[in-house]
């Protein structure tokens, strides 16, 4: 193992590993979004225990820095300084709370992941073509950085899915809450520090699980992007 000249004591351990992670987060090495490597990689590459890598993490997590899904892993939720011209805390700042943000997330999930299953099992060509549509308006609005156009193919995307599955009934839920839905994903991308090319990427990414008739890893793309923006950008709201 190669070592980093940490010092004994646990505490100068996690203080020197937390602050090596959020070098490598400021400078863009690691991405907004990105996966840490396992605590089992992490003790490798600093030469230490689990103890003291599980330390960092918790300091990390602590000031809003790193996220953890259980049984997903660690993610980076954001740099240590905010963008130019936002507020540290305007990652906050929306009128989802963290309760309703969940609700609707289950909702989206009985509503939505099911939609996948169908959509593969009974899309027709004119059903493809609109999801198609759909994603190719989402990469050019990335590309002018048009975050009103975004959000708006964003959720023509998640509704020629919905549509796709041939169920009236789950369409006709989710047409119900449109209003919600679209409002939801618009607060997902606005409060995103993630380039609009990179959310773009995402979707895509998304597009072809769906199109390549991989469900499983869809839907856990799917949750993993939701609860990366839950923990992000939701948790701590609470009605005002």
């Amino acid at each position: 193992m190669i070592g980093i000249g940490l010092k004994k004591d646990k505490a100068s351990r996690c203080d020197v590993i937390s602050k090596k992670l959020l070098d490598k987060i400021n400078k863009e090495e690691l991405l907004v979004g990105e996966k840490l490597p396992s605590e089992h990689e992490l003790c490798t590459m600093f030469g230490v225990s689990r103890t003291s890598v599980r330390a960092a993490l918790q300091t990390l997590r602590s000031r809003g820095i790193v996220g953890t899904v259980q049984g997903l892993g660690s993610f980076v939720q954001r740099k240590e300084e905010p963008r130019k011209g936002q507020r540290k805390d305007e990652f906050r700042l929306s009128d989802i709370t963290s309760e309703k943000f969940q609700e609707f997330f289950e909702f989206r999930q009985a509503i939505e992941f099911r939609a996948i299953d169908f959509f593969v099992q009974r899309a027709d060509a004119t059903d493809r073509q609109a999801l198609k549509e759909a994603i190719e308006g989402i990469q050019l609005a990335a590309q002018k950085n048009d975050l009103a156009e975004f959000s708006k193919m964003d959720f023509v995307f998640h509704m020629a899915l919905i549509k796709g599955s041939r169920n009236s009934f789950l369409y006709g839920a989710m047409v119900e809450y449109q209003v919600m839905f679209k409002h939801y994903l618009s607060e997902i991308s606005r409060l995103s520090e993630k380039p609009l090319t990179t959310l773009a990427e995402e979707h895509l990414t998304l597009y072809r699980s769906i199109t390549g008739k991989k469900t499983r890893e869809a839907k856990q793309f799917l949750f993993s992007d939701n609860m990366f923006y839950y923990l992000t950008y939701f948790r701590f709201r609470t009605t005002e």
